[in-house]
């Protein structure tokens, strides 16, 4: 039943709105159909996550809220729920409602979480703690496990039967290919845009299309993945754990438990697992199996835990990653850089294998809807469109285009288009509000998987402007953004950096600028905006050396190429 306003005569339902991630503009629309007599405010993210507790609190009295209302992604993956409600009505609202970009809710009234809150804290202090506990006692057994034996390259006599068994299964043609199973587990929603799930998909289709066999275990949906091709098990995580680090090991143990009751009966290849914290699943499938772990390694999360996002637990967080490290039959990495920073950590050499991120050409290209798109934008002819795609992280330069973009001539014909979301998403809108271009900035939050390629093709330049990383260590990435630019066939401004300087030919394929460089790059959109003929000759160059050197076709080749070569060291 949609609730009411408070008395008639009584002063306007108020709902103060904090996004922590999701779609903000479908969570003010549903806000409004729910409460239609209310207005709406939205409180910045930082607003509730910087400084004392007593400081958060304050900020949000101030608003005076009868509703606080919490938006994030996925609520199955919202830790610290319980906190919430009581943050909210320690602030002096009515009512709390916590909800999520797919139509799932939690309300409940100030007199209830009082009530409750005493009680619920403790319980999940008490699952927070057995969490950890637990997590100790798995992760030192299988320490010892992959210690004693080397299990990826010992096949006991009951799996070489099993292996028999199922090539004698494999009559079709089509299943002469190796039967890869895919584990995603990543602590978070998988559906957001980003390079995380360009990479699921991308790497999905084309092993597909190589010959693979795959089946996806996932503790979520992985937006653009085609459900006809690919069977798919979702393992729900359970919102348990009062801190980040207990939410993510407590779900470690759901997801490997769901997982190995998946594939342990599965005739299967090898298991081929991309890397997040926390994580034991492949570890443990690859020891229950005996097929090896061919570990999709993008970077060390105490690196990312130390510096971006500060999950806590970092010693415990180190022993997951090297027990990852050492069980894994292959490792691959993104980025040359990573792979002398493994080597650095006592990697052997012949485990890691160089795999940069790629693109699928037919479906990111020009003409693919980018003139019904700027008719949606209200772009017109003369303007030039800039566009920037990303999660708004530390790393994507979103701080250094938004200065860019203030630097820019006040009667400059160019306009930017923010696809994405993200913990930086409300500083770089304030930093270009307050130099007075918020017309010239397009923020479009989370939009649909498939709609990416169209609004790329609606842009005339693309920004890829990353930052050098914080502790001053070189940069390990590989932007899967980088790509789908290249193979849009348009002009590039990209940061001379690691891996993108070493894709990107400066005033062939791009323009390079010194990375946090913001003078720079808006010089080089302002060139780009007034030569038409050479952001399209670089836009040419650029897909064809996309088309020619960087489509997932080649990464999944690389993948496929290993698993040959390892079965040719152990199994012949």
């Amino acid at each position: 039943m949609r609730a009411r306003p408070r008395l008639r005569g009584t002063p306007l339902m108020k709902i103060v709105l904090v996004a922590l991630s999701g779609d903000v503009r479908e969570a003010h629309a549903r806000l409004r159909e729910r409460y239609p007599e209310a207005t709406i405010e939205e409180l910045a993210r930082r607003e509730i996550e910087t400084g004392s507790p007593a400081a958060r609190l304050t900020r949000l009295r101030a608003a005076r809220p009868t509703i606080f209302a919490v938006l994030t992604e996925r609520l199955s993956w919202q830790r610290g729920q319980n906190s919430l409600l009581l943050f909210g009505a320690l602030a002096g609202a009515d009512r709390v409602l916590l909800m999520d970009s797919h139509g799932a809710m939690r309300e409940e009234t100030c007199a209830r979480i009082m009530l409750s809150a005493p009680a619920r804290l403790a319980h999940e202090a008490a699952a927070s703690a057995r969490a950890v506990l637990n997590a100790r006692r798995r992760l030192s057994r299988l320490e010892r496990e992959i210690m004693a034996s080397d299990h990826h390259k010992v096949r006991t006599r009951k799996e070489r039967a099993r292996d028999e068994k199922s090539k004698q299964q494999q009559t079709k043609p089509q299943q002469h290919g190796p039967l890869i199973v895919y584990l995603r587990a990543t602590p978070g929603a998988g559906t957001q845009v980003g390079g995380a799930s360009s990479h699921i998909n991308g790497f999905i289709n084309a092993a597909l299309l190589k010959g693979a066999q795959l089946r996806l275990v996932s503790n979520d949906h992985i937006a653009g993945l085609d459900l006809t091709k690919v069977p798919v098990k979702i393992i729900e995580p359970e919102p348990v754990g009062s801190i980040r680090a207990a939410f993510d090991l407590y779900n470690d143990e759901v997801f490997t438990r769901g997982a190995l009751s998946e594939i342990e009966s599965e005739p299967l290849s090898f298991i081929y697992q991309r890397y997040s914290r926390f994580t034991s699943a492949g570890v443990s499938a690859s020891l229950k199996t005996g097929r090896p772990l061919f570990l999709e390694y993008n970077g060390s999360e105490v690196w990312v835990g130390r510096y971006w996002d500060r999950v806590g637990m970092l010693g415990l967080l180190a022993r997951f990653e090297r027990l990852n490290l050492q069980a894994a039959a292959r490792i691959f990495v993104v980025s040359d850089v990573e792979r002398r920073n493994l080597l650095s950590a006592g990697v052997a050499a012949s485990k890691i294998v160089v795999n940069p991120n790629g693109v699928d050409v037919e479906k990111f290209r020009p003409d693919v809807g980018g003139a019904r798109e700027r008719e949606r934008l209200g772009i017109v002819p003369d303007e030039t469109l800039v566009g920037f795609v990303g999660t708004f992280g530390p790393w994507h330069g979103v701080l250094v285009l938004a200065r860019a973009i203030a630097l820019l001539p006040k009667d400059a014909r160019i306009r930017f288009l923010l696809v994405g979301a993200g913990a930086l998403r409300d500083e770089a809108e304030q930093i270009i509000c307050e130099a007075g271009f918020e017309e010239r900035a397009i923020f479009t939050g989370v939009v649909e998987h498939e709609r990416v390629p169209a609004l790329l093709d609606a842009c005339d330049i693309l920004a890829s402007p990353h930052v050098p990383l914080e502790d001053g260590s070189e940069f390990f990435g590989s932007p899967t953004k980088l790509f789908e630019y290249m193979a849009m066939g348009k002009g590039i401004v990209a940061s001379r950096q690691g891996q993108i300087a070493e894709v990107l030919e400066d005033e062939k394929t791009a323009l390079l600028v010194e990375p946090g460089d913001a003078q720079a790059l808006a010089q080089s959109i302002l060139r780009l905006s007034r030569e038409r003929e050479l952001r399209e000759s670089l836009g040419a160059a650029a897909r064809s050396a996309a088309t020619q050197r960087h489509t997932w076709a080649h990464n999944a080749e690389r993948v496929l190429a290993a698993y040959r070569e390892w079965q040719r060291e152990n199994e012949e």
